[in-house]
């Protein structure tokens, strides 16, 4: 049966053209990538440049006062006339000075000092006031930003889009002597010239790649047409004709082999051999290289089970200790870094010896397993720890935080109606002391003392309830 044949010169050229369509398009992403980073990293250093150079003729503390007062001063008009200039000489879209600041529960940016042009001065000669409120430039996510990059103590980039258009802003934080950040001086490019130097420069490299490319591929085909596909086609032709003549021949003079004088030393003839080894050998290679990415696999899933099992209570199945010290170190440098909102709950089981003593251990893990799960369950946005035999912890933060009395008061109920339901068994009635305790930044250093408060009033409680009994 004949197949369908397929010229190698032919097949040689459509992969070539592929390869080579594929390596154009690559090396085109690459370079627009590339030269976007960099032109991006020349904008920073030019905005930034700008930013430094503006700050180095700003009398933080008068422009503070100005602020403050909504009063200008005569150095207040001089930074204006400089920033004008500025304006005037280096190429950007706009360079001004702004407050973030809360209005009517809702953020809002007060302007304070925005450049312009001779040209836009004498156009609108009035321009933004000091302590303006631009409600109709800013929305409140677009204010929010401002916010949080004004917070930073260092030179921030980003993008965003205002009622003046789509601009790649940098945005310099003025701080008075007072350590208050008071102001934003900002400067801004526009992104769409940003985007078409980039498509400008991309362009231009994408068709010297599609040239250089094509160059390639021309002199690769001639190459390959000198090299391979004719002397391969000559050996075809001969070894074809021999064939064609071998088939039921009787004669021996016609079985003579017509040498199409191809002088490749040989190549030619062991090209199968070499293909052959070649996947035999890719073979055995990329065979060990599946084995050995299955066992890379079979580790990695090994070592996060091993995570999971050494930061989890085998019994209840919260984390436990030491996971405990680890959100630990994570809350203390939160607290040092001025950013901590917490409290802890700390619980500690009430009758567990009593339990263990008349129904035995295995119930007394019922009793365990069971109060931690009702624990879980009102407090199912925080982590809760087992740290001791029959103590636990809740970390309260975000929205357990803020509906903390609701929750707290919520399980002192679930705990009160549970250790007086007769109609369970006495492992199901779940009795604990609660103590609380809320991160005070006057009084806690670390996360410890806000333990050590909630653990004292744990106690408190504990008594209380035993006096309660008794």
């Amino acid at each position: 049966m004949e197949t369908t044949r397929k010229p190698l010169k032919r097949s040689i050229f459509l992969y070539s053209l592929v390869f080579i369509t594929l390596l154009c398009l690559i090396l085109s992403i690459m370079t627009y990538y590339t030269y976007t980073t960099s032109l991006y990293r020349s904008y920073d250093k030019r905005m930034k440049d700008i930013l430094n150079y503006v700050y180095t003729h700003i009398d933080i503390e008068d422009l503070s006062e100005c602020v403050d007062t909504g009063v200008e001063s005569e150095k207040y008009y001089e930074l204006v006339s400089f920033m004008d200039s500025i304006m005037e000489d280096f190429d950007i879209h706009y360079l001004y000075i702004v407050r973030p600041a809360g209005v009517d529960g809702k953020q809002g940016v007060y302007n304070i000092i925005s450049a312009d042009t001779a040209y836009g001065r004498e156009h609108d000669p009035d321009g933004y006031y000091l302590n303006y409120l631009m409600e109709d430039v800013y929305d409140i996510e677009t204010a929010d930003l401002y916010q949080k990059m004004l917070d930073k103590d260092e030179i921030s980039y980003f993008k965003n889009f205002s009622y003046w258009g789509y601009d790649y802003t940098a945005l310099m934080p003025l701080i008075n002597s007072e350590g208050e950040h008071f102001a934003a001086l900002c400067v801004d490019i526009e992104v769409d010239d940003v985007q078409k130097a980039i498509a400008n420069y991309t362009v231009v490299n994408v068709i010297l790649i599609i040239l250089l490319g094509s160059a390639f591929i021309s002199f690769f085909l001639v190459w390959m047409s000198h090299n391979i596909t004719e002397p391969i086609t000559k050996l075809e032709k001969a070894v074809v004709s021999l064939a064609k003549r071998s088939h039921e021949q009787t004669n021996p003079e016609l079985l003579k082999y017509e040498d199409p004088h191809i002088h490749t030393h040989n190549e030619v003839e062991s090209l199968s051999n070499a293909v052959n080894q070649m996947s035999e050998d890719m073979r055995a290679y990329v065979k060990n290289i599946v084995d050995a990415e299955v066992k890379v696999e079979d580790m990695k899933n090994q070592v996060s089970h091993m995570d999971v099992v050494a930061h989890q209570d085998p019994l209840t199945h919260v984390k436990n200790r030491a996971w405990y010290e680890k959100v630990q170190a994570r809350v203390d440098e939160d607290i040092a870094n001025g950013r901590a909102c917490f409290g802890i709950i700390m619980s500690d089981l009430n009758n567990l010896k009593k339990v263990n003593d008349n129904y035995g251990h295995e119930h007394g893990n019922d009793y365990i397993f069971g109060a931690c799960h009702q624990i879980c369950v009102i407090f199912d946005h925080s982590p809760v720890f087992r740290i001791g035999g029959d103590e636990f912890v809740v970390l309260l933060e975000n929205r357990d935080f803020e509906n903390r009395k609701e929750l707290i008061a919520e399980m002192k109920a679930a705990i009160e109606l549970s250790s007086k339901d007769e109609s369970k068994e006495p492992w199901e009635r779940y009795s604990a002391a609660i103590g609380v305790a809320i991160y005070d930044s006057a009084i806690d250093k670390c996360m410890n003392d806000v333990f050590k408060r909630a653990d004292e009033n744990m106690y408190k409680d504990k008594v209380a309830s035993k006096m309660a009994r008794e």
